[in-house]
């Protein structure tokens, strides 16, 4: 605030002295970081994400909550009427700063402290932030998403899980994205002999995605991702389109990396996230709990991206 304010400053090429200004516009850090930082319940909250009204469902007998575009066949959706049963990917009910502020607002000055945690609930929203005495911070613009946790840490390793039947122990349904016993550690192994063959300046030696746990860093994941896995994952699906489908993800990040994003680009980041969940949720044929749980994941990942793209 002192800085907003100005602070007494000299100006050697005129020898003068000036009141400098300064703004904070953006707060930076993971998930759990920045909803500290906002005051929002966080993202395992019934309104977990702090760009969008969107609600989260529950699995089945869980308590952790999850959001899905596609909820149609959720039993608590079935048995309400009134509840969303598809939310569309290119309007999703983004939240506004006054109504964020009013939220908070019926939060922090509730008439009870059960009323405070019903509306907390309900809104997502803890209370007033600290950074609405900034008038350079928009509430939630200036709280962007992190991407290499969004993508490396959370899509990228999900994914992984997925193809190998690891993802949380559970069954995977119907589909066909499973590699086939030992395709994985091939994959691995491939990995690891590429270290010698790569120049030091792209990258470290990559470790073995299939049992090297510890050195599988987000900046591994994504020289994995963007270099050596559209080569090595090649004709390894039992189904092609699962092939082309995680293609399609490597040309989305790659458009996010750009040093300049044009127009253009935004727009191919927007409808490529959306073809690229909706694609999801057609092509993957998960068991429902599993459909439940990982789009939850996926979404609140690639609909960020949309988000901040706009």
């Amino acid at each position: 605030m002192q800085l907003a304010k100005g602070v007494r400053a000299f100006d050697v090429s005129t020898g003068e002295v000036f009141a400098l200004h300064a703004y904070l516009m953006l707060v930076f850090g993971d998930i759990p970081a920045v909803s500290l930082a906002s005051r929002m319940t966080g993202h395992n909250g019934v309104r977990p994400c702090r760009l969008c009204n969107i609600n989260g469902v529950q699995e089945p007998d869980g308590r952790t909550y999850y959001v899905p575009l596609d909820r149609s066949r959720h039993p608590d959706v079935l048995a309400d009427p009134s509840r969303v049963k598809r939310y569309d990917p290119l309007n999703l009910p983004l939240r506004t700063e006054d109504e964020f502020k009013r939220q908070a607002d019926e939060v922090q000055f509730a008439s009870t402290e059960t009323r405070s945690k019903e509306l907390a609930t309900k809104y997502g929203i803890k209370g007033r932030s600290i950074f609405f005495n900034l008038s350079s911070i928009i509430f939630p613009l200036s709280f962007p998403y992190d991407f290499m946790h969004l993508i490396y840490e959370n899509v990228m390793k999900n994914l992984a899980l997925l193809w190998t039947g690891q993802f949380k122990g559970m069954d995977m349904g119907t589909g066909e994205c499973e590699f086939k016993e030992k395709v994985w550690e091939e994959i691995g192994a491939a990995t690891a002999r590429c270290g010698p063959h790569i120049p030091s300046a792209f990258s470290a030696n990559p470790p073995n995605v299939a049992d090297d746990k510890q050195a599988t860093t987000a900046d591994s994941w994504s020289f994995w991702m963007l270099h050596l896995a559209p080569v090595l994952l090649e004709n390894r699906f039992p189904r092609p389109i699962y092939y082309k489908h995680f293609i399609d993800l490597v040309d989305i990040v790659e458009l996010c990396l750009q040093y300049e994003i044009s127009r253009e680009d935004i727009r191919k980041i927007r409808t490529g996230c959306k073809d690229w969940v909706l694609e999801y949720e057609r092509s993957v044929q998960l068991s429902k709990r599993v459909l439940i749980i990982f789009i939850g994941f996926t979404i609140k990942t690639i609909r960020i991206v949309r988000a901040c793209a706009r």
